[in-house]
């Protein structure tokens, strides 16, 4: 009677298939740990290496069942609750944009400069969207019917002069659908920027504002002169070039309503002194000298970039950690002129990794039990980086954990321990783009993803800021270029009001 009622129950669940679905595998294991298993958490279990694709069926991953249905089951709520608790945590774009009142395209923008923390399922951390509200207002795209209606002006019928007297420059444009096969771009301006011409002086706004439709603007004055300043600069710029052999940058500063220059040194020079003095010396450029700032801060940083991305000059390093003052669990190393991985390699700790860490980088004790530990991994990272400079995002942290492990180690730092064998990219970042705070880098938080992110800003900077101008190519028979700066200096010392004799 018992086997009867055996093979009854045999035919009336049937066996489940060798391999399932991504969904299906999910719903065996919610019925198993009574945890609300999602898609997600099947591919942080194969993120995590705790679950294998087995095959695809219509292009979808299929899984084997019995491998999951072996799975730890506190594992599999442990991964769960992490989830929930990441998504108790943060929201999605749109919800995230909605919460503040900004454009989703600013929180994408803001996520990928490392402003506020994007994680897994494309979530925004929900704390640093409240503190993005109050710490970056002024910082939002808008469109140029936004910026006018901030001004209180017609658009586009005083708009158009504020744009061509070049008190703003776009900060992005974007490609919008309009009907079927048409697209139209918009460009966006920085709302600071904006608030920052409703507050220059000199112009009557009151006067501007509340104007009838087809009124002549006030402001067509000012913008007849705004082309004459930048074609001037951007003149001197491609001279000062063509004469030195050189890379210059020019930027006209949004902030301060300048243009700011800086150049590649060729053989040290020229000097700001001698770039001064050919500015002087220039008849057009020097009536625009007090407008023009030589050697701001970002040229400095843009120089350091490049000597860092000459072949063999420098290394990109970072770490993830138990905790904000561990020890290493992994390390990557990537070489900066190529971006080539020297090194990458989970490492094991003396202690736990902390559930703060774990939730940022995604790696467990269990991913790092079987590890080599730091003074295993130490000789093969002095040798990646000997006779470089080391770089880092936020490299007084990375330089700390490394210290620690070594002394934990009972091991000699050597070329790892002076701080002029570190360049905080970070630092640099901030200076480079004029920031006065910290900056998120907005990459994977797994040691080899962050180096690759953190190359991306060493480039980003190395190009400078503004137009790029290179020496122009001779063509033959051309004369050499540019008579020596003093030439053109002792060519034009002429008195203000003097006229030259014929």
């Amino acid at each position: 009677m018992t086997d009867t009622l055996t093979e009854s129950a045999q035919q009336e669940t049937p066996a489940l298939p060798e391999e399932l679905g991504g969904w299906r595998i999910a719903g065996l294991l919610a019925e198993r740990t009574g945890a609300e298993v999602t898609m997600a958490d099947i591919e942080e279990l194969v993120a995590r290496e705790h679950l294998v694709v087995g095959g695809y069926f219509k292009g979808r991953p299929m899984y084997e069942t019995a491998a999951a249905l072996a799975l730890d089951e506190n594992l599999v709520r442990g991964v769960v609750a992490e989830r929930m608790a990441w998504e108790e945590a943060s929201l999605p774009r749109d919800a995230a944009a909605a919460r503040i009142g900004w454009h989703w395209r600013d929180i994408e923008r803001m996520g990928q400069e490392g402003r506020i923390t994007l994680g897994k399922g494309g979530r925004y951390l929900i704390a640093d969207v409240d503190a993005l509200a109050a710490e970056a207002d002024g910082e939002q795209y808008i469109t140029a019917q936004a910026a006018a209606d901030v001004l209180e002006i017609r658009h586009p019928a005083d708009w158009k002069y504020v744009e061509a007297a070049g008190w703003i420059t776009p900060a992005d444009t974007y490609e919008r659908e309009v009907g079927r096969y048409r697209t139209v771009t918009v460009t966006l301006f920085r709302l600071g920027d904006v608030r920052a011409v409703r507050d220059m002086p000199g112009v009557d706004w009151e006067a501007i504002r509340g104007l009838p439709k087809g009124a002549v603007s006030p402001l067509r004055e000012y913008a007849a002169l705004a082309p004459t300043r930048a074609a001037v600069v951007k003149g001197f710029a491609q001279a000062l070039a063509d004469r030195h052999g050189t890379t210059v940058w020019a930027w006209n500063s949004p902030y301060s309503g300048g243009w700011e220059l800086d150049w590649e040194r060729v053989g040290g020079g020229p000097t700001k002194a001698e770039v001064l003095k050919e500015l002087l010396a220039d008849p057009a450029a020097a009536a625009y000298a007090g407008e023009i700032a030589l050697c701001p801060e970002w040229g400095e940083v843009t120089r350091a970039a490049r000597e860092l991305l000459v072949p063999d000059a420098a290394v990109i390093l970072d770490t993830e950690t138990t905790s904000l003052d561990g020890q290493t669990v992994e390390i990557a190393v990537t070489d900066a002129a190529t971006g080539k991985k020297l090194m990458d390699t989970l490492v094991k700790p003396t202690e736990p990794i902390s559930d703060g860490a774990r939730w940022v980088h995604g790696i467990t004790d269990d991913d790092v039990a079987d590890a080599r530990p730091f003074e295993k991994i130490l000789p093969r990272l002095r040798q990646v980086t000997k006779g470089k400079t080391i770089c880092a995002y936020n490299a007084s942290f990375d330089r700390g954990i490394l210290l620690g492990d070594i002394w934990r180690a009972g091991k000699k730092p050597t070329h790892l321990e002076p701080r002029d064998s570190w360049f905080c990219l970070m630092e640099a970042y901030a200076d480079w783009i004029g920031s006065h705070r910290w900056l998120r880098l907005g990459g994977s938080h797994r040691a080899l993803g962050d180096c690759q992110a953190a190359r991306n800003v060493l480039i980003t900077m190395s190009k400078g800021r503004g137009t790029t101008f290179t020496p122009s190519p001779a063509a033959p028979g051309d004369p050499i270029p540019g008579p020596p700066a003093d030439t053109v200096l002792a060519a034009t010392a002429l008195p203000a009001q003097a006229t030259p004799e014929p």
